[in-house]
């Protein structure tokens, strides 16, 4: 998988421009990225288990509170480490469903 590109002019994002970069704007042409309808339910599709099925699973679970609280961090960290690499932009926001 490679990191996504700029709608306008192409600029390659670099994997410190998208974790930190909040507003999504290219650093190169300053245009404003909106992620494509696809990319939005496969980020949702990747986060839902994790926070719907395995989160509430391990804070249920009669384990130690230091095993708990290091595997949630675990698990929310790699779903962060994973997700740039699914964003896809485009130049117009486009509606969920």
């Amino acid at each position: 998988m490679k990191l996504p590109s700029c709608w306008n002019c192409a600029h390659s994002f670099t994997y410190r421009e998208l974790v930190w970069n909040w507003r999504l704007r290219c650093p190169n042409c300053g245009n404003k990225q909106f992620l494509t309808k696809k990319s939005r339910i496969q980020i949702l599709l990747i986060e839902l288990p994790m926070y719907i099925i395995v989160i509430p699973l391990i804070t249920i679970a009669d384990i130690s509170l230091y095993i708990k609280f290091p595997a949630v961090l675990i698990l929310i960290l790699m779903t962060l480490f994973i997700l740039p690499f699914w964003y896809r932009f485009t130049n117009k926001e486009q509606s969920f469903v």
